[in-house]
């Protein structure tokens, strides 16, 4: 599977911290960034939607960061910790 950036999770932060994406966001935000970012090959929804619920989840996850919270209507916001130039 590609990897997009420093991984499409890392750079959705990356991205509301800088402002390039605003909160809450969805998947067609995320779709918007990797078209603006020209990473190839374009991202499918599936991968998208697995992304986030797996950032978000609760359960513990060996290859997740829990970088998200979700707001429910497949919109997402970040968790507090995760905000700052720390993560540009």
């Amino acid at each position: 599977m590609a990897k997009y950036g420093r991984g499409l999770n890392r750079e959705l932060v990356a991205a509301v911290n800088s402002g390039l994406i605003s909160e809450p966001f969805a998947i067609r935000d995320v779709k918007h960034l990797v078209r603006e970012k020209g990473w190839h090959p374009e991202v499918s929804d599936k991968y998208i939607n697995v992304a986030l619920v797996n950032g978000s989840s609760e359960r513990p996850s060996p290859t997740y960061k829990k970088y998200f919270t979700s707001v429910g209507q497949g919109l997402y916001v970040l968790k507090n910790q995760f905000k700052g130039d720390e993560w540009l």
